[in-house]
């Protein structure tokens, strides 16, 4: 499977799993994308999922737009404004003063298409 298949099916809304203590999180997202051959979403620095990502980076996502997703990975916040407006740019979300870029890396899971076709990931 190649990682345009993968960023397809994350194309609409996604679903983002977290763990704040031992109690694990789910909610949406929308916007992935690839820039310089690594994986970026864009959350807000006052929100509990930024909190919950920078306590425990390990994630899991899952969605069911193009076929079903489910995969683990982890996410780390990234420090650079630059860069940050940039992700923010090509996803074509307005910044704020708190707006943070999330590398996201170790996708590892599977993608089944609408049609039965399932392919494992590792990028």
């Amino acid at each position: 499977m190649e990682d345009t298949d993968f960023l397809e099916a994350l194309s609409g809304v996604y679903y983002i799993a977290t763990t704040d203590g031992d109690q694990p999180h789910v909610r949406p997202f929308d916007g992935l994308i690839k820039i310089d051959e690594k994986y970026f979403m864009t959350s807000n620095s006052s929100k509990k999922v930024f909190k919950q990502i920078k306590k425990n980076p390990k994630i899991e996502i899952f969605s069911m737009e193009r076929g079903m997703v489910r995969f683990t990975a982890e996410a780390y916040p990234v420090e650079d404004k630059e860069l940050t407006e940039t992700v923010h740019d090509a996803l074509g979300k307005d910044m704020t003063d708190d707006s943070v870029a999330i590398e996201v890396k170790n996708i590892k899971g599977s993608l089944t298409t609408i049609m039965g076709e399932s392919f494992m990931l590792n990028l």
